[in-house]
């Protein structure tokens, strides 16, 4: 992290405080798209605190609490609270400003890692200089610190590149720490495929099979995936009819939120070295049919040509 303190840091927030801004462009684009920026980053750093409080003890529990929200730009104020069960191996009187203060600096740290070149890309690198980040700490009586696992690491990749999805040209968006703030490149956009490949062990694919995915956000530049719900759960999908993306981006197909799909998907279950699951992956190799929603819809359990008069 930067050794610049910022200037005109609040003189009540700690060192373990952070803060996610941005400065968007009033009446432009779809008004949710902050909120929901703001949310996915929120939600990244909970998962990703969950897991790097395990490099340090499995008995410390991190929950993100909201300290603030400042009008004008959206600034979101954040601060970690952390408890654990009594531990020896906790040495340290102030351990929760020490262990606090590293869940800011790995945030940081993943923050950067994801604006940089894409050739400068390396999921080990990332994985050990947050591990050193944790040995710093020397919260322990053993060194016993662990890296984050690669699934969980590249869940946290996800949620952040996520928040810069969310966003559009004009908008800006900023990590804000004592020591430093560091402004989110918006420009570069990180296949997350390339990342998962890089601790991919075996791959097994399923061959492709009928689903209903119903529509929470479709792809309408062609340059991203879709969103899609099936059941309880937001899936990606990328869309390989091309047949039938000619013919949606050409406005010849009519789909919105809340429609479904009725497609052939094929799915892959990524493992790593470790044999763990990283991800699944949805492909939807054909689609067959668009549902419409009709909740909404009004059915009459008569004849609806009876007259009423």
């Amino acid at each position: 992290m930067p050794d610049n303190v910022v200037t005109g840091w609040p003189p009540h927030h700690t060192h373990t405080e952070f803060a996610f801004k941005i400065d968007f462009q009033s009446g432009v684009g779809p008004a949710s798209r902050v909120f929901a920026a703001t949310y996915d980053f929120i939600r990244a750093c909970e998962t990703f605190d969950a897991e790097l409080v395990q490099s340090i003890d499995s008995t410390i529990k991190s929950v993100l609490v909201l300290d603030n929200i400042e009008a004008g730009s959206i600034k979101t104020w954040l601060r970690n609270e952390l408890s654990a069960i009594d531990d020896e191996a906790l040495k340290a009187l102030d351990w929760k400003t020490i262990v606090g203060k590293y869940l800011v600096r790995a945030k940081y740290k993943i923050i950067k890692w994801l604006d940089n070149d894409a050739s400068r890309h390396s999921l080990p690198t990332l994985r050990e200089e947050i591990l050193q980040i944790a040995i710093e700490t020397d919260v322990r009586h053993l060194p016993a610190y662990v890296a984050p696992s690669p699934k969980s690491l590249i869940g946290a990749i996800r949620g952040f590149q996520s928040v810069k999805d969310r966003l559009i040209v004009g908008d800006k968006a900023s990590f804000i720490t004592q020591e430093g703030d560091l402004e989110l490149n918006l420009s570069v956009s990180l296949p997350i495929e390339e990342i998962e490949a890089l601790e991919i062990a075996r791959t097994i694919a399923y061959p492709a099979s009928e689903m209903i995915l119903t529509v929470k956000k479709p792809d309408y530049l062609g340059s991203s995936k879709w969103e899609l719900r099936h059941g309880n759960r937001t899936i990606s999908a990328k869309i390989e009819d091309n047949i039938w993306l000619n013919r949606f981006q050409g406005r010849q197909e009519n789909v919105r939120p809340g429609d479904a799909l009725r497609c052939k998907v094929k799915i892959e279950m990524l493992y790593g070295f470790d044999n763990e699951l990283i991800t699944d992956r949805h492909t939807i190799v054909e689609v067959l049919e668009i549902l419409s929603d009709r909740s909404n819809t009004l059915y009459l359990p008569f004849d609806s040509k009876l007259n009423f008069e």
